[in-house]
C-alpha cells in the first residue's frame, strides 16, 4: 500500500467522526466566505490604500494564473485519477470528475497566502497555517491524495513569487519589503505599548525613565486606553501621549467608532523606528504590526499573556516567569536594548487644581488631618481578590483605638454603593473621601500615612509615592505585584490553589476569607512601628 493510500486508512479509522465532519463542513462552506471576504477587501483599500489595492490585483492575477495552468496544463499532463473514484472506503463522497493531480484550492490557498505574507510583514504566521488547513480538508473528504496539495501548494507558492517578482520590476518606485532597522544608530522616534490597567501602567514608569536615560535625543510615545492617561499626565520623559478607546470601540461599534479608529491608526503608522510591547496581548501585538515599525521588542512567548501576541515581535526578551517582579520584566526590555544602570522612579504629576481641590478638603476637615491618616481601599479588580467587608471595618474599628490614627476610606468608580455600606459596619469615628478624579486620588494618597487594601490600583499608586502600604493577596503573587519598594507590607495565606489568577473560585476564596483581622493588624502594627522608627531616625 502506498502512502497516499495508507493516508486515506488511517485517517477512516482513526480521525473521522461526526463532530469532526461538521466542522471540516462548515469550515469548507463556500457561502459563508463572500462577505467576509468583501469586508476583508474594503478594510485593504481603507487602511493600506495603494499597497491594498495592489495586493488585491496581484492576488487575483495570480489566483487566476494558477487555476489555468493547473486545470488546462498540469492535470491533463498528469490525468491522475481523484482517490474518492477508486478507494472503497470513500464511496458516497461527492467529488468531480476532472482530474485529481495538483490540487487546484491548494494552490489557490497558497498562491493568496503568499502574496499577502509577501505584501504584510508578518502575516505569514497566520495565513499559510489556514492555506494548509484549508488545504488539508480536501485530504479529509479524499477529494485529493496528500501528494496532489503538496503539488498544489509548491505550484501556489512559486506563483505567488513571480507575481510578486514581476509586480516589483513594473512599478520599482512602490516596494512592499518590510522597513528595516538601522542597528548601527539608535532609534530616533520610539513607542511604548502599555494601554492599561492602572497598577501596570505605573509599574512602566522606571521603565519609560531608564528608556530616556539611555535614548535622550528620541522622541519617544506611549499608546494608552483612555481611562489611564491621567497617570501620564505632563510625564517629563515622554514627548507623546497617544490616547485611545479600543474598549468603547468594541461596545460601541459605530461610524464614530471608525473615525477614531483611523484617526488612531494614522498617528501609530510608518512613525516609528522602535516599538516596545510591554503587554503581551494580542490586541497589542496587532498594535505593533500596525505600525510598520523595522523592530519590535517583546517578551518571550511564555511570559505573554496571550501566547499569540508573540507573532508580531522581531526580539523577545528572556523568559522570566512569575518569579521577577513585574517592574524588573519592563526593566529588563530596556536592558536587552542596551541599559547598563535602571531607574526605580515613578514619576507623577497632578494639576495644581487637582492638588488645590485636596487641599480645600483637608481644611474643610481639620479633625481628619490633626492625625496620621490611614486610607483603607476595599474596591478590588475581580471578586477573588475581595476580602470580607466586615472585617475592613473591624480592623478600622482596631486602627483607630489601639494606635489612635485616623481612618479614610478611598473608593473608586461604581463603588459609591459599597463605601457607604462599609462605613455603616465601622463603629468608630471614620471619613469617607469624597469622589475624586484620578488626578485628585493622586494628590490625595500622596498626603496618607499608610494605605491599606488588596491587591488592587491604588496600593500601587501609594507605593509610588513613597507611602507605605498594607496589601493582601490571595488569587495572585506577591513575588511578581507586589507594590515595589522596601517600606510595604504583604499579607497571604497559603493554600494549595493560591496565585491561581482566576476571577472565579470553584470554592469559597479560602485565600482571601483565611486572612484574619488579626493577620492585617499586625502586618499594620509592623509598618506603623517601622515607619515611626525611620522618622526618629
Amino acid at each position: 500500500m502506498d502512502f497516499d493510500t495508507a493516508v486515506f486508512y488511517w485517517i477512516n479509522e482513526h480521525l473521522q467522526s461526526p463532530t469532526l465532519n461538521a466542522w471540516v463542513d462548515l469550515f469548507t462552506d463556500k457561502n459563508i466566505y463572500p462577505i467576509p471576504a468583501i469586508a476583508a477587501v474594503a478594510a485593504l483599500l481603507v487602511l493600506r490604500k495603494k499597497q491594498g489595492l495592489w495586493f488585491v490585483i496581484v492576488a487575483i492575477l495570480a489566483t487566476l494564473a494558477n487555476d489555468f495552468l493547473a486545470h488546462q496544463i498540469l492535470k491533463p499532463l498528469f490525468a491522475r485519477t481523484r482517490p474518492c473514484h477508486v478507494l472503497g472506503i470513500l464511496n458516497g463522497i461527492s467529488c468531480t470528475h476532472s482530474f485529481s493531480m495538483p490540487s487546484i484550492q491548494a494552490g489557490n490557498l497558497f498562491v493568496l497566502a503568499t502574496v499577502a505574507a509577501l505584501f504584510f510583514r508578518g502575516s505569514g504566521w497566520v495565513v499559510f497555517p489556514l492555506a494548509i488547513l484549508g488545504s488539508l480538508t480536501r485530504v479529509y473528504f479524499g477529494v485529493h491524495y496528500p501528494s496532489d496539495i503538496l503539488a498544489g501548494a509548491l505550484c501556489g507558492t512559486i506563483i505567488g513569487i513571480l507575481f510578486c517578482r514581476l509586480y516589483r520590476s513594473l512599478f520599482p518606485s512602490y516596494d512592499f519589503k518590510p522597513r528595516t532597522a538601522d542597528m548601527n544608530q539608535p532609534p530616533q522616534n520610539i513607542l511604548l505599548i502599555k494601554l492599561s490597567s492602572l497598577g501596570d501602567i505605573i509599574h512602566a514608569l522606571p521603565a519609560l525613565r531608564t528608556l530616556r536615560q539611555l535614548y535622550p535625543k528620541a522622541r519617544i510615545a506611549w499608546i494608552v486606553e483612555e481611562k489611564c492617561k491621567d497617570l501620564l499626565y505632563n510625564n517629563p520623559d515622554l514627548d507623546e501621549l497617544i490616547v485611545v478607546r479600543i474598549r468603547h470601540w468594541r461596545r460601541h461599534w459605530n461610524l464614530q467608532s471608525w473615525r477614531e479608529f483611523k484617526a488612531s491608526l494614522k498617528r501609530i503608522r510608518g512613525r516609528f523606528d522602535l516599538v516596545i510591547d510591554m503587554q503581551g496581548l494580542i490586541k497589542t501585538g496587532v498594535i505593533a504590526f500596525l505600525t510598520q515599525a523595522p523592530r519590535v521588542i517583546g517578551f518571550d512567548k511564555h511570559d505573554c499573556r496571550e501566547r499569540p501576541s508573540a507573532w508580531f515581535t522581531h526580539e523577545k526578551i528572556p523568559f522570566m516567569g512569575k518569579k521577577v517582579h513585574v517592574v524588573d520584566r519592563y526593566l529588563a526590555m530596556i536592558q536587552a536594548l542596551g541599559a547598563k544602570t535602571v531607574s526605580s522612579e515613578f514619576p507623577l504629576v497632578v494639576p495644581e487644581t487637582a492638588e488645590a481641590h485636596i487641599e480645600a478638603y483637608w481644611k474643610t476637615n481639620p479633625e481628619l488631618s490633626a492625625k496620621p491618616i490611614v486610607a483603607i481601599h476595599h474596591g478590588v479588580g475581580f471578586p477573588t481578590k475581595r476580602w470580607p467587608m466586615e472585617r475592613f471595618a473591624q480592623l478600622g474599628d482596631r486602627i483607630t483605638q489601639e494606635l489612635g490614627f485616623n481612618v479614610l476610606f478611598t473608593w473608586g468608580p461604581g463603588e459609591e454603593e459599597s463605601v457607604q455600606k462599609l462605613s455603616t459596619l465601622m463603629k468608630e469615628k471614620h471619613w469617607v473621601s469624597p469622589k475624586n478624579t484620578m488626578h485628585e486620588s493622586i494628590a490625595m494618597l500622596k498626603r496618607m500615612s499608610l494605605c491599606i487594601g488588596c491587591d488592587t490600583g491604588p496600593m500601587h499608586l501609594s507605593a509610588a509615592q513613597g507611602v507605605p502600604t498594607v496589601t493582601l493577596f490571595g488569587p495572585t503573587n506577591p513575588v511578581y505585584s507586589r507594590p515595589h519598594g522596601s517600606n510595604h507590607e504583604v499579607v497571604v495565606k497559603l493554600q494549595p490553589c493560591s496565585f491561581c489568577h482566576k476571577h472565579s473560585c470553584p470554592t469559597q476564596i479560602e485565600c482571601m476569607t483565611a486572612i484574619t483581622v488579626e493577620d492585617v493588624f499586625s502586618a499594620v502594627q509592623k509598618s506603623a512601628q517601622d515607619h515611626m522608627n525611620a522618622r526618629t531616625a
